[in-house]
Order: C-alpha cells, then structure tokens, then sequence
C-alpha cells in the first residue's frame, strides 16, 4: 500500500481529483452546483458536437445535391424560361408603345398636311451600313409600298435623309450627312437660301454645311433651316436643323452655314417616307 503512495501513478490520480474538485467548486461558484453535471457535459461535449454538425451538414448538402441535381435542373431552367419569356413581354410592349407613339406622330403629320402621302404603315430600319460614315440605312418598304428614289425621308423631328436605292421590298437611305444629299433649305427667320453641301470633316461633329449662301446674306447662329421645295422634289418646310456657325468661303463672295440636324440620324429605329405631295408631279413634268 505503501508503495502504490508513494508511487507516480498515484500522485497523477491526485492530481487528476484536484483538478476535478477545483473545477468543481469554480462551476458551484460561477452557475450552481445543481447545474454543474450539465456544464461539465456540455464543456466536454461542445467541440465534438460542432464538429459532428459540421460533417452532418457537409454530407446532407452532398447527399441532396447528388440525389436532387437533375430535379434542381429541371427548376433552374423553368426559371430561367419564365425569366426569358417575361423579358420578351417587356420587348414587346416597349415596341408596341414605340410604334403606336410612332403611328400617332404619322397621324398628326397626315392631319397637318393632308396632301401627303405616305407608304402604308411605319418604315422600320432593318439594316445599317457599317462601312458608310454617313449612317446610311435600309428600311422594310420600297418599291411595292409605293417608295421612290429621292422620297423625302423624316421623322416628326426632322428630316433624315432621302431615298437613294429602291428595290421592291426595301429600300436604302442616304443620310444629310453624305455630301450626296443636296436638299434646298430656306432660314425661317430671313428667308436666306442655301442647298446642303455637307464634307466628311463636319460629319465627324455630326454637322451639315449649307452652302450657296449669299455673302451679304442676314443668317446667324440660331437660325433655323426648313427645306425650300422650289424643285417640285421635296415638300416646303420640313425642319432640317439650327444655324450653329456662320463662316465666308474662301472666295470672299459666298457664306457657308454649318447646322445642327433636328434629328440624330444615328439613333433611329424607324422613320416616315413622304412618297407624294402636291406640286410634285407638276414639277417634275417640267
């Protein structure tokens, strides 16, 4: 008996009990001696309960995901169908709104110019040139519809441009910013002249030069060109765009005009053709 006292393995049980009943005490102390059984569980207990929850959750989120997967495919892609076809919806209406905003404007336009005729319905833009650095377009209406080369082509903001292609289901259009459009225009504020002559450099700007212009001519910034219809080929005061410079051509007897268009040719999803007029075909049989 001596010897298992006076042993090492006895003075570790000792030591061991000391702990405990030091421990024990701390607990009577801290929350109760009641309590303690429970406080020491939990203590002794809690690493080993995280961990286990741990590796429970791992394998049930494995287990569902393996066991689940085509059931949670089938969901995302139903989803993702729904989310598709409610974004087609909001296309579609915003389109409707656009060409009924677009056919009100075509309304107005017939109402305050009832000698005007116009191909049937909205000229919508299928196509544009990405080699012309005149944002020339195509639109959905051509020969069949009435359309015809040099056909005035607008917007209820301004004019566009003008037929330069027609075939019989669509039809190319020319800007005025191509130097190939040269449209009459008159001031509405002096009544000065002038027929567009636009260059490439004042493209880049997105300008129009008007040339032709008298130099003693009463034009300024802010003007406000219209389109003259003296030929007989375009209809008489279609807003073209605002006076933003006033320059004398190098001759010293002539002014050059650079304007604003009213519309931005750029930015365009559909557009009116003015396919006849009054005065027109008197005109051109001239």
């Amino acid at each position: 008996m001596k010897e298992f006292i006076h042993s090492r393995r006895f003075k570790v049980i000792v030591c061991i009990f000391a702990l405990l009943l030091g421990f024990m005490i701390y607990a009577a102390a801290a929350g109760g001696a009641a309590s303690l059984p429970e406080r020491v569980f939990k203590t002794v207990t809690s690493p080993f309960v995280r961990f286990s929850t741990g590796i429970s959750n791992f394998v049930v989120d494995n287990v569902d995901k393996v066991v689940n997967a085509d059931r949670y495919k089938r969901e995302n892609d139903e989803y993702r169908k729904i989310i598709s076809e409610l974004n087609q919806q909001i296309v579609n209406i915003d389109e409707l709104k656009n060409e009924n905003r677009l056919l009100q404007e075509l309304l107005e336009m017939s109402n305050e110019n009832p000698d005007f005729s116009f191909p049937d319905g909205i000229c919508t833009i299928i196509a544009r040139n990405g080699n012309d650095p005149f944002a020339g377009f195509t639109i959905d209406r051509g020969g069949n519809h009435g359309i015809s080369l040099n056909d005035l082509v607008l917007t209820h903001v301004g004019v566009v441009g003008i037929i330069s292609q027609v075939a019989p289901g669509y039809s190319q259009v020319t800007t005025l910013l191509s130097p190939e459009v040269g449209i009459g225009v008159i001031t509405t504020r002096s009544n000065i002249e002038g027929v567009l002559q636009n260059d490439i450099v004042f493209t880049r700007d997105g300008l129009v030069r008007v040339s032709f212009i008298h130099s003693n001519a009463d034009i300024e910034v802010g003007d406000m060109f219209v389109t003259i219809g003296k030929s007989g080929v375009y209809p008489p005061g279609q807003i073209v765009g605002k006076v933003v410079e006033v320059y004398d051509d190098s001759n010293g007897m002539s002014k050059h005009a650079l304007i604003e268009p009213a519309e931005d040719v750029t930015r365009l999803n559909s557009v009116i053709v003015i396919t006849d007029f009054e005065g027109r075909e008197e005109n051109e049989d001239k």
